[in-house]
């Protein structure tokens, strides 16, 4: 009950809150919405959600708010949707030499592609690590150079989401909100696109009333997945269908 009434309000909250020059100044993928690819970590795997068998990699499940997206876009727009992620992803796997074929090959993908819209979900990997937010945003910056110089028509979104509730290091030093500094300073600096999470989603480790993480309390479940499907359609239809309004 709780997460159904958290997504009906987050309907009403994400339409509101789309910020005003985006709508008064669509982004490029709204007129040729033809093709898309999420960039992610284990936000957009799918990991242990129902249905899920993906082993670590993406994989299809009616659950996860990417594959929710994939069908709801192939459907209003005919979109052909990518999901480039795995569990434990960092910035670094989607450059050149990444730890996996299939991510290190990203950039290679994006300039044989050249799809309308990347969706950005990275930084839990470096926030559990506590890599240095100097470092992060070295490479971040690096990463959306390179999606700009191989895929310029690209609409760059980056999804912040909420902070994580573990780490694998003893006595951290860093706080979520410095890899949060990163991206939107990032944003801003490369005239690229935010959509912050944060305000509809519980902090890992904290007490989840909304019901909406799975028992580790650090990952979301289906229905902290459907609060994240939400915000993006409803982010993208804003973008999209109300020009100026």
């Amino acid at each position: 009950m709780r997460a159904a009434l958290l997504v009906g309000v987050l309907v009403l909250v994400a339409g509101c809150s789309a910020p005003r020059a985006a709508r008064d100044d669509a982004p490029t993928w709204c007129s040729d919405p033809g093709s898309a690819v999420v960039l992610g970590d284990s936000l957009s795997t799918g990991r242990g959600l129902p249905e899920y068998d993906g082993g670590g990699d993406y994989a299809e499940t009616p659950h996860s708010w990417t594959t929710g997206f994939d069908r709801m876009a192939a459907q209003r727009w005919g979109t052909s949707t990518s999901v480039l992620a795995r569990d434990g992803a960092m910035v670094s796997d989607f450059l050149p030499g990444g730890r996996w074929e299939d991510t290190g090959g990203a950039v290679a993908m994006l300039r044989d592609r050249e799809p309308s819209l990347v969706v950005v979900a990275l930084g839990a990997g470096e926030y559990a690590r506590d890599v240095h937010p100097g470092e992060f945003d070295e490479r971040y910056r690096q990463l959306v150079h390179d999606i700009r110089r191989v895929s310029p028509r690209s609409t760059v979104l980056h999804l912040i989401g909420h902070e994580p509730g573990f780490r694998q290091v003893e006595d951290p030093s860093h706080s979520w909100q410095a890899y949060v500094d990163v991206v939107q300073i990032l944003a801003a600096d490369t005239d690229t696109h935010v959509l912050d999470l944060r305000p509809h989603l519980p902090t890992g480790g904290a007490p989840d009333e909304a019901g909406l993480l799975q028992e580790d309390d650090s990952h979301l479940n289906a229905a902290g997945h459907r609060v994240v499907r939400t915000a993006v359609w409803t982010h993208l239809t804003t973008w999209c269908d109300d020009p100026g309004s």
